[in-house]
Protein backbone atom coordinates (compact mmCIF):
# COMPACT_ATOMS: atom_id res chain seq x y z
CA UNK A 1 0.00 0.00 0.00
CA UNK A 2 2.77 2.42 1.02
CA UNK A 3 4.63 1.58 -2.17
CA UNK A 4 1.61 2.52 -4.31
CA UNK A 5 1.22 5.84 -2.47
CA UNK A 6 4.90 6.67 -2.94
CA UNK A 7 4.69 5.75 -6.65
CA UNK A 8 1.68 8.03 -7.14
CA UNK A 9 3.35 10.91 -5.31
CA UNK A 10 6.49 10.47 -7.42
CA UNK A 11 4.37 10.45 -10.59
CA UNK A 12 2.65 13.71 -9.61
CA UNK A 13 5.99 15.32 -8.77
CA UNK A 14 7.37 14.36 -12.16
CA UNK A 15 4.34 15.84 -13.88
CA UNK A 16 4.70 19.09 -11.97
CA UNK A 17 8.43 19.23 -12.57
CA UNK A 18 8.21 18.51 -16.26
CA UNK A 19 8.32 21.62 -18.44
CA UNK A 20 5.59 21.55 -21.10
CA UNK A 21 6.81 21.64 -24.66
CA UNK A 22 6.06 25.07 -26.03
CA UNK A 23 4.92 25.86 -29.53
CA UNK A 24 7.59 25.48 -32.14
CA UNK A 25 7.95 29.14 -33.17
CA UNK A 26 11.45 30.30 -32.23
CA UNK A 27 11.92 33.67 -30.59
CA UNK A 28 15.13 34.61 -32.46
CA UNK A 29 16.48 34.74 -35.95
CA UNK A 30 19.24 32.41 -37.06
CA UNK A 31 20.41 29.53 -39.23
CA UNK A 32 18.04 26.59 -39.77
CA UNK A 33 18.60 23.22 -41.45
CA UNK A 34 16.10 20.42 -42.02
CA UNK A 35 15.86 16.92 -43.48
CA UNK A 36 12.68 15.52 -45.00
CA UNK A 37 11.45 12.23 -46.33
CA UNK A 38 8.17 10.57 -47.25
CA UNK A 39 6.47 9.32 -50.41
CA UNK A 40 5.79 11.35 -53.57
CA UNK A 41 3.07 10.38 -56.04
CA UNK A 42 3.63 11.15 -59.73
CA UNK A 43 1.12 12.81 -62.03
CA UNK A 44 1.03 14.63 -65.37
CA UNK A 45 3.00 14.03 -68.56
CA UNK A 46 6.65 14.03 -69.63
CA UNK A 47 6.49 15.91 -72.92
CA UNK A 48 7.50 14.65 -76.35
CA UNK A 49 10.57 15.04 -78.60
CA UNK A 50 10.08 15.71 -82.35
CA UNK A 51 8.11 12.83 -83.87
CA UNK A 52 7.87 11.27 -80.39
CA UNK A 53 5.06 10.35 -78.01
CA UNK A 54 4.02 12.30 -74.93
CA UNK A 55 3.85 9.66 -72.19
CA UNK A 56 2.42 9.92 -68.71
CA UNK A 57 5.07 10.28 -66.02
CA UNK A 58 3.26 7.40 -64.31
CA UNK A 59 4.13 5.19 -67.31
CA UNK A 60 7.74 5.27 -66.10
CA UNK A 61 7.57 5.88 -62.34
CA UNK A 62 4.57 5.53 -60.06
CA UNK A 63 6.25 7.52 -57.30
CA UNK A 64 9.48 8.17 -55.49
CA UNK A 65 11.09 8.04 -52.06
CA UNK A 66 12.92 11.36 -51.59
CA UNK A 67 15.61 12.59 -49.24
CA UNK A 68 15.16 16.36 -49.06
CA UNK A 69 17.61 18.73 -47.38
CA UNK A 70 16.79 22.40 -46.86
CA UNK A 71 18.93 25.10 -45.28
CA UNK A 72 18.42 28.80 -44.80
CA UNK A 73 18.05 31.70 -42.43
CA UNK A 74 15.15 32.63 -40.16
CA UNK A 75 14.90 36.42 -40.58
CA UNK A 76 12.43 36.73 -37.73
CA UNK A 77 10.01 34.39 -35.89
CA UNK A 78 7.75 34.32 -38.96
CA UNK A 79 9.82 34.46 -42.14
CA UNK A 80 12.40 31.95 -43.44
CA UNK A 81 14.40 32.14 -46.69
CA UNK A 82 16.58 29.31 -47.95
CA UNK A 83 17.33 26.68 -50.54
CA UNK A 84 16.65 22.97 -50.98
CA UNK A 85 18.15 19.88 -52.58
CA UNK A 86 16.30 16.62 -53.10
CA UNK A 87 17.34 13.22 -54.38
CA UNK A 88 14.54 10.73 -54.93
CA UNK A 89 14.67 7.02 -55.71
CA UNK A 90 11.95 6.24 -58.23
CA UNK A 91 9.58 3.27 -58.23
CA UNK A 92 9.55 1.87 -61.77
CA UNK A 93 6.17 1.02 -63.27
CA UNK A 94 6.89 -2.55 -64.42
CA UNK A 95 3.30 -2.93 -65.61
CA UNK A 96 3.91 -0.30 -68.31
CA UNK A 97 7.59 -1.01 -69.02
CA UNK A 98 7.54 -4.47 -70.57
CA UNK A 99 11.32 -4.78 -70.89
CA UNK A 100 11.77 -4.18 -67.17
CA UNK A 101 9.99 -7.45 -66.40
CA UNK A 102 12.67 -9.40 -68.29
CA UNK A 103 14.97 -11.39 -66.00
CA UNK A 104 18.04 -10.07 -67.85
CA UNK A 105 17.00 -6.42 -67.60
CA UNK A 106 17.30 -4.09 -64.64
CA UNK A 107 15.49 -0.74 -64.62
CA UNK A 108 15.93 2.15 -62.21
CA UNK A 109 14.79 5.75 -61.90
CA UNK A 110 15.71 8.83 -59.90
CA UNK A 111 14.70 12.46 -59.54
CA UNK A 112 16.82 15.43 -58.44
CA UNK A 113 15.46 18.86 -57.57
CA UNK A 114 17.38 22.01 -56.60
CA UNK A 115 15.86 25.37 -55.79
CA UNK A 116 15.05 28.29 -53.51
CA UNK A 117 12.14 28.65 -51.13
CA UNK A 118 10.46 30.88 -48.57
CA UNK A 119 8.36 29.81 -45.59
CA UNK A 120 5.99 31.76 -43.36
CA UNK A 121 5.15 30.64 -39.83
CA UNK A 122 1.77 31.63 -38.46
CA UNK A 123 0.89 32.41 -34.85
CA UNK A 124 1.40 29.15 -32.91
CA UNK A 125 -1.59 27.08 -31.90
CA UNK A 126 0.00 25.24 -28.96
CA UNK A 127 1.75 22.86 -29.27
CA UNK A 128 2.01 23.33 -33.05
CA UNK A 129 3.36 26.11 -35.24
CA UNK A 130 1.65 25.90 -38.67
CA UNK A 131 3.51 27.17 -41.74
CA UNK A 132 3.19 27.54 -45.49
CA UNK A 133 6.00 27.57 -48.04
CA UNK A 134 6.61 28.56 -51.65
CA UNK A 135 9.54 27.55 -53.85
CA UNK A 136 10.87 27.14 -57.40
CA UNK A 137 13.90 25.53 -58.99
CA UNK A 138 15.21 23.02 -61.54
CA UNK A 139 14.61 19.29 -61.92
CA UNK A 140 16.46 16.32 -63.43
CA UNK A 141 14.59 13.03 -63.94
CA UNK A 142 16.46 9.86 -64.96
CA UNK A 143 15.25 6.50 -66.24
CA UNK A 144 17.89 3.80 -66.82
CA UNK A 145 17.72 0.38 -68.44
CA UNK A 146 20.56 -2.14 -68.13
CA UNK A 147 20.47 -5.50 -69.94
CA UNK A 148 22.95 -8.34 -69.66
CA UNK A 149 21.69 -10.68 -72.40
CA UNK A 150 24.06 -11.14 -75.39
CA UNK A 151 26.47 -8.57 -73.99
CA UNK A 152 26.14 -5.67 -71.59
CA UNK A 153 24.28 -2.55 -72.70
CA UNK A 154 22.73 0.49 -71.04
CA UNK A 155 20.23 3.15 -72.00
CA UNK A 156 19.99 6.23 -69.78
CA UNK A 157 17.30 8.83 -70.44
CA UNK A 158 17.57 12.18 -68.67
CA UNK A 159 14.72 14.70 -68.72
CA UNK A 160 15.36 18.13 -67.26
CA UNK A 161 13.53 21.42 -66.94
CA UNK A 162 12.10 24.00 -64.57
CA UNK A 163 10.11 23.42 -61.44
CA UNK A 164 7.84 26.44 -61.69
CA UNK A 165 6.05 26.09 -58.39
CA UNK A 166 6.47 24.19 -55.15
CA UNK A 167 3.74 24.70 -52.57
CA UNK A 168 4.20 23.37 -49.04
CA UNK A 169 2.21 23.28 -45.81
CA UNK A 170 3.08 21.78 -42.44
CA UNK A 171 3.13 22.25 -38.68
CA UNK A 172 6.20 22.22 -36.41
CA UNK A 173 6.19 20.44 -33.06
CA UNK A 174 9.12 21.26 -30.78
CA UNK A 175 10.20 17.97 -29.21
CA UNK A 176 13.52 19.34 -27.90
CA UNK A 177 15.07 22.72 -27.20
CA UNK A 178 16.47 23.26 -30.71
CA UNK A 179 14.66 20.60 -32.73
CA UNK A 180 11.24 20.40 -34.36
CA UNK A 181 9.28 17.60 -36.03
CA UNK A 182 6.79 18.50 -38.75
CA UNK A 183 4.35 16.50 -40.84
CA UNK A 184 3.99 18.26 -44.19
CA UNK A 185 2.42 18.12 -47.64
CA UNK A 186 3.95 19.57 -50.81
CA UNK A 187 2.76 19.95 -54.38
CA UNK A 188 5.20 20.74 -57.18
CA UNK A 189 4.53 21.76 -60.76
CA UNK A 190 7.27 21.24 -63.35
CA UNK A 191 7.95 21.10 -67.06
CA UNK A 192 10.75 19.18 -68.76
CA UNK A 193 12.33 21.01 -71.69
CA UNK A 194 15.04 18.63 -72.96
CA UNK A 195 15.80 14.92 -73.04
CA UNK A 196 19.31 13.45 -73.21
CA UNK A 197 19.66 9.79 -74.17
CA UNK A 198 22.95 7.94 -73.61
CA UNK A 199 23.40 4.47 -75.10
CA UNK A 200 26.34 2.25 -74.15
CA UNK A 201 27.08 -1.04 -75.92
CA UNK A 202 30.46 -2.56 -75.21
CA UNK A 203 33.05 0.20 -75.59
CA UNK A 204 30.78 2.43 -77.68
CA UNK A 205 28.89 5.31 -76.07
CA UNK A 206 26.45 7.56 -77.93
CA UNK A 207 24.66 10.59 -76.50
CA UNK A 208 21.88 12.57 -78.18
CA UNK A 209 20.14 15.70 -76.87
CA UNK A 210 16.74 16.87 -78.10
CA UNK A 211 14.52 19.76 -77.14
CA UNK A 212 11.01 18.59 -76.42
CA UNK A 213 8.68 19.68 -79.21
CA UNK A 214 5.70 19.27 -76.91
CA UNK A 215 6.29 20.57 -73.41
CA UNK A 216 3.84 19.16 -70.89
CA UNK A 217 3.22 19.73 -67.20
CA UNK A 218 3.89 17.11 -64.52
CA UNK A 219 3.36 17.09 -60.77
CA UNK A 220 4.72 15.50 -57.60
CA UNK A 221 2.48 15.21 -54.53
CA UNK A 222 4.65 14.54 -51.51
CA UNK A 223 3.41 13.45 -48.07
CA UNK A 224 6.14 13.30 -45.48
CA UNK A 225 7.83 14.43 -42.30
CA UNK A 226 10.57 17.00 -41.60
CA UNK A 227 13.09 17.10 -38.74
CA UNK A 228 14.91 20.41 -38.31
CA UNK A 229 17.50 22.17 -36.17
CA UNK A 230 16.10 25.66 -35.48
CA UNK A 231 17.40 28.86 -33.86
Amino acid sequence: MLGKVISRIAFVVLLLAARPVRAAMPGDSGFEIGVRTGYAFSAGRLGAPPDGTDYDLDDYVTGQWPIWIDAGYRLNPNLYLGGYFQYGTGFVNDDRQDLCRNANVNCSASDVRLGAMARYHFVPAWPLSPWAGLGFGYEWGTFSLHQSLLGESDIDSLWHGFEFLNLQAGADYRFAHRFVLAPFLSFSLGQFRKIETTTRAGSTTTTTTESLAKKSIHEWILIGVRVAFVP
